[in-house]
């Protein structure tokens, strides 16, 4: 009866830990959207293209308030949550546009420096690169950003090396990409980083993607 019964708690143990495996792999990553006014429409449309359609994220947008915004003077976007009641975000991405007034907003500052204490990820796409700047993220980095924004954000950010000619710049929890489209490959490295390779390529061939060429990012190596 003994060896019954530790048979049966080991067999409740491995169910136990096969059911805690199963709820980690399908939890899935919120990915946190923001938007403001005279943003870019394809710097936060195309990565969250990219993670709307892989498995296992969950997307939203977020802006300053709950208000509509103006994408680029004709589109208006109701966003989904402010940030004060967003959900507590996995993945943020920052997309470019009309960041200038942004840049000086302390509030939104504050609320990426303070997800970039639980995100696993901040993707900055154009001059959103701008935003992690001003949050002190790409201090001691290399980085990457729209070609005509790469010298002034240079000139903002002396402690960081902005690179030209790069799609995307990964450092590890901050991930920076070129202008526009260039979100698009951002976005399907985070998720070859995060849900592997295979996933990523099925991504890019539903979207018809064929530009996305994964060697054209440089992963920085950290000893």
């Amino acid at each position: 009866m003994a060896s019954n019964s530790l048979w049966a708690q080991q067999a409740n143990a491995k169910e136990a830990d096969s059911l805690t495996e199963n709820s980690k792999q399908s939890k899935k990553r919120n990915v946190a959207i923001l938007i403001h006014n005279g943003v870019e429409i394809l710097d936060f449309a195309g990565p969250s293209e990219v993670f709307a359609s892989t498995e296992g994220f969950n997307v939203y947008t977020v802006s300053l308030t709950k208000e509509p915004i103006i994408s680029q003077g004709f589109i208006k976007i109701t966003p989904s949550y402010s940030l004060t009641d967003c959900p507590k975000p996995d993945i943020v991405v920052l997309p470019g546009g009309d960041t200038g007034p942004f840049i000086k907003n302390k509030l939104l500052i504050d609320w990426i420096k303070q997800s970039a204490t639980q995100a696993e990820v901040l993707l900055s796409v154009c001059t959103g690169a701008g935003l992690l700047a001003k949050a002190g993220l790409l201090d001691g980095k290399q980085a990457t950003t729209f070609h005509s924004y790469i010298e002034p954000l240079q000139r903002a950010t002396p402690k960081a090396e902005i690179l030209a000619n790069t799609r995307f710049v990964d450092n590890g929890q901050i991930i920076t990409t070129a202008g526009v489209s260039a979100g698009i490959d951002g976005a399907l490295h985070v998720v070859s980083k995060l849900k592997g390779l295979g996933i990523a390529q099925q991504t890019a061939r539903y979207m018809e993607y064929d530009k996305w060429k994964p060697e054209e990012g440089l992963v920085v190596e950290h000893k």
